[in-house]
């Protein structure tokens, strides 16, 4: 069943793509979709949408067309094409008031609408009364979440004048959510539409959403609904709540009640006598099961004497002294309760509430214990900055490393996160959560990384949305990079899960330090090209294509460029240079976009002039000059007078029998030796047989033993020198190197010129008669090295099996 599920969604979800794809711009009229099951036209519509909510740059609502077609004016009443029950329109700023009344009116089988944080005004509620015959559940109004600060959105109640005649009528209604409907103008014409507008709806309301309305001063009128059992009055000012107490005392049909409060959004406000209100509550709703006071003072006293204040509750209440109360509670407003509450909500509450120690529910939030913070974050989904809040609570235990759940604590960390990508606050909070679960990850087994992979994947992409959505946000970027950082530490093949979007979105950053107005520190840049360069070191092929593709040798560039002017952050330019170094090898592409796209040598000149006194920035642009030297197309850029007096120069600069700079520099001179007299242009410079000998006499000076940095993937830059025909200043470059690196790294190297078959090449330049004794010398040591590493000697006094038992 669940197969016959998937294939549906991925039916759909390639149909909607193709339609998007031709109702982006204009209207269609497509008749035969309306064979399309109410069922599947409603799987249509919420694909169609969560892809357009996505494309924040296609910002029509012609799609609607698709299910009603309402091209024909003759007609009185338009043709409905796809029948829909559901109308999901949640954070749609491209819905508006009239997108309903042009597209939608015709559709009599619609039982639930979302319409929130659309582009929808009051004047809804008219088109809601008067078509819709079969709606139940109705959501309208601004929830908590951010949008993308791009897109404008507008009032559900306009600042000049407001038809009070206009407001909701739908007796049949059970579900209905009225949140963060604010007050642009005088409160008493919106009073009066909201009293008419539940009044007029509460014939079989089972479910009323409040939450966060300025515009209410008032709710003496809610004991009109009779048969409610679910009541949110979340950031009603607790003023309001106080005033109509004996109101919400009068359903006594209610379940769940929730009065939270969120003070950090707003100034704290206090209820005068909390402990009597939160009695009154308690003994007027006897089927009450979930009641939450978060944020507010309704917990009362920290310390009491359960027996006097059970008494005084009484009197205040005239309640009979014979009457028996056996729940014990450390909150003296729930002393009165009958039965334990299945969820009782003590978040952020007065005189550490969710810290007391008999509390009479199955689950409850606050911030004592991590099950409490778990909860918290769980049941606070949709609210950001609650959630933010608790992500704080929720950082110190994995900063003390004292959470025992980390996972899946981090598991809600990520839910929160992808459902609140536009806010800055609980991104940066979460974000610095999800670096210690990476950490975490250090410690686990091969086995275990492999459990996590897609959890991991999640983590990393998670990440990477809050970077790319709060790219200006230094806290938010410092604290993905070093998440990146981390699991590169740890985890370092799962950034392949999201190689090209990591790629993306750290050039991305990085380009914003190409403009003035950058508000981010230097160290951040430096953060990001050292965790890009990390990246570029991991991979090859394809991977080093995109990240050129990618614009990554642009930026590299231009970062240089702009510190070229400003003459400082020589670290800076030298990451720099080490990211362009690494994306080119082996890379001819890449070694051609930097060179004939982006002047590369103009770039490589004003830096050896300002900064030749820098070894590791002189190591790394010789190293890139290396890459592109490997490639004969472009050798030729490399051969004029300038470049060849600047690599002579290098050639012989040798610091505390330092080679780094001559080893690169005497690589770029014998691939270009490689090419013969013909490709030599500049004889008349200098000649050709001047550098050969120059490259040959450097060559012989240098430690066989010295440790390089270099780290070659493939040896088969250098076996293609190993060619007797070739200059012997080129192959005495060759042979040195392949000795070099059998010496000091035999384990690595010694196999690479097994694997790339470098031995016939060796033994055919030891054999010739061409060669002179320096380079045979060199050639018969390398050669030596890769036969002692496979075939290492027996020593001389213990014969095999001399003294062994079989």
């Amino acid at each position: 069943m669940n197969d016959l599920s998937n294939l549906t969604e991925i039916g759909i979800r390639y149909l909607s793509n193709y339609l998007l794809s031709i109702v982006s711009k204009q209207k269609i009229y497509v008749p035969e979709l309306s064979c399309l099951s109410p069922r599947l036209g409603n799987l249509l519509l919420k694909t169609i949408v969560n892809t357009k909510r996505i494309d924040s740059s296609n910002s029509t609502d012609y799609f609607l067309s698709l299910f009603n077609n309402s091209g024909q004016k003759k007609r009185k009443k338009s043709e409905v094409i796809i029948q829909l029950s559901e109308l999901y329109f949640r954070s749609c700023l491209f819905i508006t008031n009239k997108s309903i009344s042009k597209y939608l009116l015709s559709h009599e089988l619609i039982e639930i609408i979302d319409l929130r944080d659309c582009n929808i005004t009051y004047e809804i509620f008219q088109l809601l009364t008067n078509y819709f015959p079969r709606l139940t559940t109705l959501y309208i109004g601004h929830t908590e979440s951010k949008i993308d600060e791009k897109i404008n959105s507008i009032d559900f109640f306009p600042t000049n004048h407001i038809d009070t005649k206009c407001f909701l009528i739908k007796p049949k209604l059970k579900y209905l959510s009225l949140e963060g409907i604010h007050n642009t103008m005088s409160n008493g014409p919106i009073e009066e539409i909201f009293y008419h507008s539940l009044t007029q709806s509460s014939e079989q309301i089972r479910y009323v959403d409040l939450s966060r309305n300025s515009a209410i001063e008032n709710l003496i009128y809610i004991d009109c609904f009779k048969q409610i059992n679910s009541l949110i009055l979340y950031d009603i000012l607790p003023s309001v709540i106080e005033s109509s107490i004996d109101s919400i005392c009068c359903l006594q049909t209610l379940v769940l009640l929730d009065l939270s409060f969120n003070r950090r959004i707003q100034e704290p406000q206090n209820y005068s006598r909390p402990t009597i209100i939160l009695a009154k509550l308690i003994r007027s709703l006897p089927k009450l099961l979930s009641l939450d006071i978060s944020g507010t003072n309704l917990a009362g006293a920290f310390s009491f004497d359960q027996s006097e204040e059970l008494n005084y509750i009484k009197k205040e209440l005239s309640i009979d002294e014979q009457e028996n109360f056996t729940i014990q509670s450390s909150i003296a407003g729930l002393l009165l309760l009958k039965h334990e509450l299945e969820f009782l909500g003590l978040f952020d509450v007065d005189e550490r509430g969710s810290a007391r120690r008999w509390l009479p529910a199955k689950k409850i939030t606050g911030e004592h214990s991590e099950e409490m913070i778990v909860t918290s974050l769980s049941y606070y989904m949709e609210r950001p900055s609650m959630l933010t809040h608790i992500m704080a609570h929720l950082f110190r235990l994995y900063n003390h490393y004292t959470i025992q759940n980390p996972f899946d604590a981090g598991k809600l960390v990520m839910d929160g996160m992808e459902k609140h990508l536009h806010d800055r606050s609980l991104q940066t909070s979460g974000s610095a959560c999800l670096y210690y679960v990476v950490d975490l990850f250090q410690t686990e087994s091969d086995i275990m990384l492999e459990k996590y992979n897609d959890y991991l994947k999640r983590l990393l992409i998670t990440i990477l949305n809050a970077m790319n959505a709060h790219l200006q946000h230094s806290p938010m970027i410092r604290n993905g990079l070093l998440t990146i950082s981390r699991m590169q530490m740890h985890v370092p093949n799962h950034i392949m899960n999201a190689f090209e979007q990591t790629v993306t979105v750290l050039i991305k950053f990085i380009s914003l330090y190409l403009n003035d107005s950058v508000v981010h520190e230097q160290i951040l840049l430096h953060n990001a090209l050292s965790v890009l360069n990390h990246v570029a070191c991991s991979v090859d092929g394809q991977e080093k294509l995109f990240i050129g593709y990618a614009g990554a040798i642009e930026v590299a560039v231009g970062i240089i460029r702009r510190f070229l002017i400003k003459k400082t952050s020589c670290e800076i330019v030298e990451v720099a240079w080490t990211l362009l170094w690494n994306i080119t090898d082996e890379t001819p592409e890449n070694c051609r976009r930097f060179i004939e796209d982006n002047n590369g040598l103009q770039t490589f000149h004003e830096c050896l002039d300002l900064w030749s006194d820098k070894r590791d920035l002189v190591r790394n642009m010789l190293g890139l000059l290396g890459n592109v030297a490997e490639v004969k197309e472009l050798r030729h850029y490399l051969v004029t007078p300038l470049h060849m007096e600047k690599f002579r120069i290098l050639l012989k600069r040798s610091q505390q029998n330092d080679i780094e700079i001559p080893y690169n520099c005497g690589g770029i001179l014998a691939n270009i030796l490689s090419d013969g007299l013909e490709a030599w242009t500049i004889t008349s410079s200098i000649e050709q047989s001047i550098v050969n000998q120059e490259i040959y006499d450097s060559v012989q000076t240098w430690d066989l033993h010295r440790q390089r940095t270099i780290n070659y993937r493939s040896l088969a830059p250098i076996l293609r020198l190993l060619n007797e025909n070739y200059p012997s200043g080129c192959i005495m470059w060759a042979v040195w190197a392949m000795t070099n690196l059998t010496t000091v790294l035999p384990e690595k190297y010694c196999t690479l010129v097994r694997n790339e078959n470098g031995e016939p090449l060796l033994s055919q330049i030891l054999y010739s008669d061409k060669m002179s004794e320096p380079i045979r010398n060199l050639t018969q040591a390398a050669l030596t090295n890769v036969q002692r590493f496979y075939d290492p000697p027996v020593p001389m006094d213990i014969a095999p099996n001399d003294g062994l038992e079989i």
